[in-house]
């Protein structure tokens, strides 16, 4: 499936449906519409990669830069499966990959999480029950990854828990997982212990292996595991296949929730990215470090406020990533800068200096080094006046593709970015921001409703408010105008006058305002409304 979707029944009562099968339509949406915290690019094979999405499932990416869904199988009564908190792709096998799912670590979700596995690329999966539950939509989703393939002896998995259930070892693909008993930290952070959702420990950050230390056909002997501590330490380390742990000497233990860890294999560093907080809405201070594997000695390399002409950071760092083809080529991106939007930063000297994708001009102007295109998706690009943001938010999945360096990827709470010319930044410094999301869909679906006269549908949805379809297969030029609110719950039309839409919205509980809104043109603008003669 090619597009982005909302799936449609056309739903009669049971008398016509002895005479008249139901059908079933595909309508575009594109963007993606939610958030996507992992992109895993396989290194053995080019054009192959995998991106994770909270409470949409699983994507393959295609060669024209769409995606397929993966896991559109799993159904309502598994409804916890489309939350994908970890992704792992077997690095001498593109077509095996896995993924942890579950929807909540807490009340909501009942169910214990899975590991799933497939051997075709997506194609089919097998389950493998864990004995205590995953949480893909819950805080530090963005982290990781928890889930890591042993690069040498691909039969090895490990897997980093949340809610003080430790690390789990896997020696048959995934099939059985036994605890690590011996791994000395479970992750004890939490992001508000005032409330249930926000309670629970993150756990294990991320399981990063350095194949060097070991070769094929052995157990990696070296292997970094991140760990959501704060204060004390968060980076822990086996150098003889995990029959030992210690934690890593000289390591920050300020604000340093380990969010990525990645290891230049060339350059023999750990690249770490520290926040004060687990993600993926918050974040004020942090530091992106790199560690000498063969010296031990830790450096901060930090961008810098003046790198973008500011004065200040109000902001920890999420998303990191490595050009396999050039060494010393490295990117980061923070985690978060709300306002006037989020930034990446790319050095070509291993984080001694930097260049930004924007960097402030005559305040409050800002100099942005790209060109914006959200052509697969016209309505990210229609927002509401003194909005600045176009890079976007929430930003922990930033990739480079291992085979073309000019290739990248990056997710936000809202879609995929990328492009194909990304070597321009260190020259004409001007590289294409292009929406990448075709294929996904995360959108939760509050109300559809299609009037008698007028759109063919008009739908309404968490995050992005709702969209007015005029036709089912092209993508809307613009979602919901103001006001606007969370998203919307409840849709309907005037039976006498169809061009009369009533929208509810949810602007996150705050109950306080009017959360009504009446249009008089079939959803082309929209009014608060006060009540009298149009209810």
């Amino acid at each position: 499936m090619r597009y982005s979707t909302i799936s449609l029944a056309i739903v009669a009562i049971s008398s016509l449906l002895a005479s008249a099968s139901t059908t079933w339509k595909q309508v575009r949406v594109g963007g993606g519409q939610g958030f996507v915290p992992g992109i895993v690019f396989c290194p053995k094979t080019k054009g192959i990669a995998y991106a994770r999405t909270d409470i949409g499932g699983l994507y393959k990416l295609n060669s024209d830069d769409s995606w397929t869904p993966l896991t559109d199988w799993v159904g309502t009564n598994n409804w916890h499966d489309w939350g994908v908190d970890a992704l792992a792709v077997d690095p001498t096998d593109c077509n095996k990959v896995y993924i942890a799912v579950g929807m909540y670590t807490i009340s909501w979700d009942p169910n214990p999480g899975s590991i799933l596995a497939s051997k075709d690329g997506g194609a089919t999966w097998s389950e493998s029950k864990l004995t205590f539950k995953v949480g893909g939509n819950m805080p530090g989703r963005g982290i990781g990854e928890r889930l890591a393939v042993d690069p040498n002896s691909p039969n090895i998995l490990y897997f980093g828990a949340r809610s003080g259930n430790g690390l789990w070892k896997s020696t048959n693909s995934g099939v059985s997982w036994t605890k690590v008993s011996n791994f000395p930290s479970t992750g004890t952070y939490v992001q508000d212990a005032s409330n249930e959702y926000t309670a629970d420990p993150v756990g294990l950050a991320f399981i990063t292996f350095d194949a060097s230390s070991s070769s094929s056909g052995q157990a990696t002997k070296r292997i970094f595991v991140g760990v959501a501590n704060v204060g004390t330490a968060s980076i822990y380390v086996s150098n003889d296949a995990g029959a030992t742990w210690s934690a890593v000497s000289g390591q920050p233990l300020t604000n340093n929730l380990p969010h990525k860890g990645v290891i230049s294999p060339s350059q023999g560093l750990l690249y770490v990215t520290f926040n004060n907080n687990a993600g993926p809405y918050d974040g004020t201070l942090g530091t992106v470090q790199k560690y000498n594997i063969a010296t031990g000695v830790w450096t901060d390399i930090t961008p810098k406020p003046s790198d973008y002409n500011g004065s200040d950071q109000y902001y920890g760092w999420g998303g990191f990533a490595v050009d396999s083809q050039k060494p010393g080529t490295i990117m980061v991106a923070n985690l978060n800068s709300w306002w006037p939007d989020g930034n990446i930063f790319r050095s070509t000297d291993s984080g001694a200096t930097w260049s930004p994708l924007w960097a402030w001009g005559a305040y409050p102007n800002t100099n942005r080094y790209y060109k914006y295109d959200v052509s697969l998706a016209p309505w990210i690009g229609v927002v509401q006046s003194g909005d600045t943001k176009q890079i976007g938010q929430m930003i922990e999945a930033l990739v480079i593709d291992p085979f073309d360096s000019n290739h990248w990827l990056y997710g936000t709470g809202l879609t995929i970015y990328g492009g194909r010319d990304l070597t321009n930044w260190d020259t004409v410094h001007n590289v294409t921001l292009k929406v990448l999301a075709d294929g996904i869909e995360e959108s939760a679906v509050q109300a559809l409703i299609s009037p008698p006269t007028g759109p063919r549908l008009i739908s309404g949805m968490y995050d992005v408010e709702g969209f007015v379809h005029n036709s089912l297969d092209a993508v809307p030029t613009t979602k919901f105008t103001g006001p606007l609110w969370g998203g919307v719950t409840s849709l309907d039309w005037a039976g006498q006058v169809p061009a009369t839409i009533l929208r509810i919205g949810n602007d996150g509980g705050n109950t306080n305002g009017k959360q009504v809104a009446i249009s008089t043109n079939s959803g082309s603008s929209w009014a608060i409304d006060n009540g009298g003669k149009h209810v």
